[in-house]
């Protein structure tokens, strides 16, 4: 199985589309084609990391080390969770997006470093 399968079918078990992992990487769709085609052949530590952050996973399940280099189970709920805001978000306007963050950071107000860009 080669890096670009490894992350279409992290992807597919998270449930995201290529639109909700190009958001999380704040990268644009054919970017995300692009890894999932075999069209890379060798990816920076950086790409690797903001892959395995956003797939929930390491970068060492992508090269084929552990397979089982996952979150536990317990932590699953959190990732549809997850998956849930993020296909919420894709709907709202920039500016329903905007009021969405403002409200994250007054009910998160003590993790405030989070939501710095």
């Amino acid at each position: 199985m080669t890096i670009a399968d490894r992350i279409r079918n992290r992807r597919l078990e998270l449930g995201l589309s290529v639109d909700d992992l190009a958001n999380l990487l704040h990268k644009n769709r054919a970017t995300v084609y692009r890894y999932e085609s075999n069209y890379i052949k060798s990816y920076s530590p950086e790409v690797m990391e903001s892959l395995a952050k956003a797939l929930h996973t390491t970068p060492a399940y992508f090269y084929g080390y552990d397979d089982a280099d996952r979150l536990p189970e317990t932590e699953q709920a959190k990732n549809d969770d997850i998956r849930l805001l993020i296909r919420g978000l894709n709907k709202l306007s920039p500016a329903q997006v905007e009021q969405a963050k403002n409200m994250m950071r007054i009910m998160f107000a003590e993790y405030a470093d989070y939501f710095e860009e």
